[in-house]
């Protein structure tokens, strides 16, 4: 009886190992896909976090209104402060919530800077139609 219940409880533990396992490498394929998904968006991937699961968390509309984010801000951050029994987890997740938007706002920012100097660029190499030159 003895070895019996040797034998059931090693083949659990040898089941549960291999279980584990697997487990763990779906998990790191499953990370793999997912870094692969952010078409390598560097923000998402420095902050842990995407710009629509930011929106989500703090329930926006318009991702555009600075107002909107500030209002939705505090609220969320004083209902989850842990000195009045809210949660630390989501309280953070709120932070960080609002600082990738605001990632998010600096990148476009940049980008369209960018757009208007390619834009000014080829302007001021046309040339001069009264002496057939550029400036």
């Amino acid at each position: 009886m003895l070895v019996t219940g040797t034998r059931i409880v090693g083949r659990a533990f040898g089941d549960a190992y291999k279980q584990a396992a697997a487990n763990s490498a779906a998990a790191r394929a499953a990370a793999g896909n997912m870094k692969a998904s952010a078409d390598g968006d560097k923000m998402t991937q420095a902050s842990g976090i995407a710009v629509d699961e930011s929106v989500k968390i703090l329930n926006l509309e318009d991702i555009n209104s600075k107002e909107e984010l500030t209002k939705k801000y505090e609220h969320l951050f004083e209902a989850n402060d842990p000195k009045k029994g809210g949660s630390f987890y989501l309280q953070s997740k709120i932070v960080r919530a609002r600082e990738r938007i605001e990632m998010h706002w600096a990148q476009e920012k940049l980008k369209a800077e960018q757009e208007l100097a390619e834009q000014a660029a080829p302007e001021s190499n046309q040339p001069d139609n009264s002496t057939g030159k550029q400036q």
